[in-house]
């Protein structure tokens, strides 16, 4: 073992004082000493929790300990466990937590037999294949178990109870940029600003966004754009929101109203429930292991008991390719079937319900008249193929009812249908009713690896309205009102070359009521010859609404991007080049990249030529993204006018932990707390350091996920310890601003040697309390590690013997000692 760790670390200063504090070349496996006391500022490498390995339990004393427990590296809770010597399969004995039969199920194993075992402390070693170890330098405990044994409702169940809301906080996610522009002597000076201003109190959130504007025409305006607050409603996985809102309707035309929203959140589904997929239906003559395979790539595999089984804890790697299952039974026959899979935006897993209700204020482009508008939508997966769904827009004067039905083909692909009705009162005097029809389809083909989406949605007649045109249908010229009747979209993407190449081809046509036509088509290719990228792009369009004309128009370019290696930074070297129906022809060459400490900074230079008397223009960027904010500034000339720019984006965030400046957040974040220690980095933190009161914030984690959060323990000060530098299974709702607590401490790092009488060894685990209260575990050799927070106290050790409790008091003063790295290390008579 030391030879190991010799050669993987090599003798440090901290680790040479470790071995000799201990008198020994021997490290046990009961040795305790926190990680960050091997990570203090002088040693190059930080230790994985694999490297603690050493440190784990093995002669800890039984007795109650406050860890967090993990079941298959899934965090059941944290709180105070008592821990018992219990007897193994081989004979030995080993720290185990003392729980009943009851409780071990409650925590999500289903021991899927008829063992029933009231006694106080459950012996979980009699159960097979089991392992789990203690480790005191992290504060966990974990357990294995076979994946047969895990009760995936009941774990699910602790997940949630384990949603975080977050802690009380207010943003103010805030945004400036100014451009000033000089043209024939004059100055043109324009400014932009925009704040999102939030506020969080347990599920409810708070969201504002207004803008600022100030140029000649705008003198210093400001708009409110929305306002809203919602919640999560955990039991009915649905998010309820009140304010300014739009609907977000797969049947119906998309409008703004104010008043109130209640709709199912699928993020707050286990992610292998989040998008559809069939069940997987099948029987097992034996134990067998079940394997899914779709698009060549295994991604699904499970042991199954011997009788009917049915699978849906599967996540499909793509929209389409069906699913080819095999069954491996235990004496090595394999049974073989096909389960067809295309998917389509409608599509719902059998027994899923999903639905969205509106009511409310219309309050559309045209302002609207208060109007009062109710829209509901429901969605349900009838079988593992076929989904219904049906909706309803009511209101006084506008009503319009829908009903489809999508459907899982297999190999043909996946299809919806759907019929809306509407019917208007306009103008107080007129009825106007029509009829809608849509198709959508989709179809990946397996061979070829060709994604194919076709959708069509025809206007019956000329008096189908949705709800902005009938609202809005008395402010219209109806002589020149020129409605849309028809309109087909296309698309396809095609990987080639072995996926390193693709192409893409889309198709939008519209047809108006007034017989005229409007189409987009647009082609696209990309490739790579080893790092060298390059993309050709050709559209075409024919055709306006107002206008009936034939005139087209089209546009071909080619880029390429090649990057280069100069100290030790990356930087791309692009070329493009376009050219149109009216044979303008423009030519760009630009250099980009990135510098500083993590590269938090990018900059960017580019100079272009086009012809038809347009002439030379060009400029130059730069971005910086510090722990605090991103500022941006630029220049840009042409042949008429030099233009300036420049900004400042960035968030405020308060809490009861005090103020932290940040780059602009995300909806959903945390926040880091290490207790007045600066500078400490946060390693998935986007550049992210603690300020001087020990607070920083890392956007963008998965609401409804488990994250992780790190802290760079090369970056902890001399002064300061982090016992634990990794926080596990952390799960925010939606817009949360969760706590993350590494629980710093500042002080003075000592580790003793402690002295008893007669060369007496102190049990491992053995508890020494300083004056404050705080506890600490004593490990092999009688060596004790801590963070004090005064130079000089006293320290009492407990511990029990043959069922005697006996104790001895420490006395320390470091005020004349040097420290190692800001390790002080003493040998001390404990009395």
């Amino acid at each position: 073992m030391n030879r190991f760790f010799y050669k993987k670390y090599p003798c440090s200063p901290i680790v040479m004082a470790v071995l000799f504090a201990s008198y020994s070349l021997d490290m046990r496996a009961a040795d305790y000493y926190p990680p960050s006391l091997l990570n203090i500022a002088g040693m190059g490498t930080q230790l994985t929790n694999e490297d603690l390995d050493v440190f784990r339990e093995n002669d800890i004393s039984p007795g109650k300990y406050h860890v967090k427990f993990f079941i298959n590296n899934n965090l059941v809770f944290t709180k105070d466990i008592n821990f018992v010597m219990m007897s193994t399969a081989n004979g030995g004995e080993q720290l185990t937590p003392c729980f009943s039969f009851s409780e071990w199920e409650s925590f999500g194993i289903d021991f899927q037999s008829q063992i029933k075992d009231e006694q106080q402390c459950f012996n979980i070693n009699d159960i097979e294949y089991v392992s789990h170890y203690l480790d005191l330098n992290t504060k966990v405990f974990s357990l294995t178990v076979p994946q047969l044994m895990i009760n995936k409702q009941r774990i699910k169940q602790i997940e949630e109870e384990q949603w975080d809301n977050g802690i009380p906080a207010i943003f103010v996610n805030y945004s400036f940029s100014a451009f000033n522009t000089y043209e024939n002597g004059k100055v043109d000076d324009n400014y932009y600003g925009n704040i999102q201003s939030k506020v969080n109190i347990g599920a409810w959130r708070y969201r504002n966004y207004s803008t600022w504007s100030n140029n000649e025409r705008e003198k210093n305006k400001w708009n409110s754009i929305s306002n809203t607050l919602s919640r999560n409603i955990n039991t009915i996985k649905s998010e309820l929101t009140l304010g300014n809102l739009y609907t977000n309707s797969q049947l119906f035309d998309s409008f703004k109203f104010k008043g109130v929203k209640l709709a199912t959140d699928r993020q707050m589904e286990s992610y292998d429930l989040t998008n559809y997929a069939p069940s997987v239906n099948g029987i097992a003559n034996s134990e067998s292991v079940v394997t899914i395979v779709q698009n060549g790539q295994v991604i699904y595999k499970k042991s199954v008991p011997a009788g009917p089984f049915e699978i849906t804890d599967y996540y499909p790697m793509s929209n389409g390719g069906n699913l080819y299952v095999t069954v491996q039974e235990a004496s090595g026959n394999e049974v073989n079937f096909i389960v067809p899979f295309s998917s389509i935006a409608f599509l719902e897993r059998k027994g899923k319900l999903k639905y969205s209700f509106s009511s409310g204020q219309y309050d559309g482009n045209n302002k609207g008249d208060g109007r009062y508008i109710n829209e509901a939508e429901v969605y349900y997966g009838l079988t593992d193929f076929v989904t219904v769904f049906s909706g309803v827009l009511y209101s006084k004067h506008y009503q319009s009812y829908a009903i489809g039905t999508g459907f899982n083909l297999g190999n043909v692909g996946a299809i919806t249908t759907d019929m809306v009705h509407s019917r208007a009162n306009v103008e107080n005097k007129t009825t106007l009713s029509g009829n809608a029809f849509r198709v959508n389809y989709s179809k990946r083909i397996e061979m070829t690896n060709t994604s194919l989406s076709l959708a069509g949605f025809r206007h019956f007649d000329n008096n189908f309205l949705n709800i902005d045109d009938a609202f809005s249908y008395e402010n219209k010229d109806h002589g020149s009102y020129d409605k849309l009747k028809n309109e087909y979209t296309a698309s396809l993407s095609q990987p080639i070359l072995g996926s390193a190449s693709s192409i893409n081809l889309n198709a939008v046509v519209y047809e108006y009521a007034s017989g005229n036509k409007q189409q987009s088509y647009n082609a696209g290719f990309n490739s790579n010859i080893d790092k060298v990228h390059y993309s050709v792009y050709y559209t075409y369009s024919k055709g306006r609404q107002f206008q009936n004309d034939n005139k087209s128009s089209y546009n071909l370019s080619l880029n390429i991007s090649v990057p280069f290696d100069v100290f030790d930074n990356t930087v791309y070297v692009n070329y493009g080049v376009s050219t149109d129906d009216q044979h303008r022809t423009s030519q760009t060459a630009r250099l980009n990249g990135s510098y500083g400490e993590s590269y938090r900074g990018t900059w960017d230079i580019y100079q272009s030529y086009s012809n038809k008397g347009v002439g030379y223009s060009g400029g130059l960027s730069s971005s910086y993204r510090s722990p605090y904010a991103v500022v941006n500034a630029g220049y840009a000339y042409n042949d008429n006018n030099k233009n300036f720019n420049y900004g400042i984006s960035g968030s405020l965030v308060g809490t009861q932990y005090g103020m932290v400046l940040a780059p602009s957040m995300q909806d959903t974040s945390a926040l880091i707390l290490t207790k007045d220690a600066a500078g400490v980095g946060v390693i998935n933190g986007h550049s992210v350091e603690t300020n001087s009161s020990g607070l920083a914030v890392v956007p963008g984690i998965a609401p409804y996920r488990k994250n992780t959060l790190a802290i760079d323990t090369k970056t902890i000060p001399e002064d300061t310890e982090i016992e634990n530098n990794i926080i596990n299974n952390v799960i925010p709702t939606k817009g949360a601003l969760i706590l993350a607590d590494f629980e710093a401490k500042k002080g003075y790092k000592l580790l003793f040697k402690l002295q008893l009488p007669m060369n007496k060894e102190l049990p491992v685990g053995a508890k020494a309390v300083t004056e404050d209260d705080a506890t600490h575990l004593v490990s092999n050799f009688n060596t004790l590690y801590l963070v004090a927070d005064k130079p000089k106290g006293q320290i009492k050790v407990n511990w029990t013997n043959d069922g005697v409790n006996e104790s001895c008091t420490v006395n320390y003063n470091i005020e004349k000692a040097i420290p190692t790295n800001g390790l002080y290390m003493l040998n001390s008579e404990c009395r």
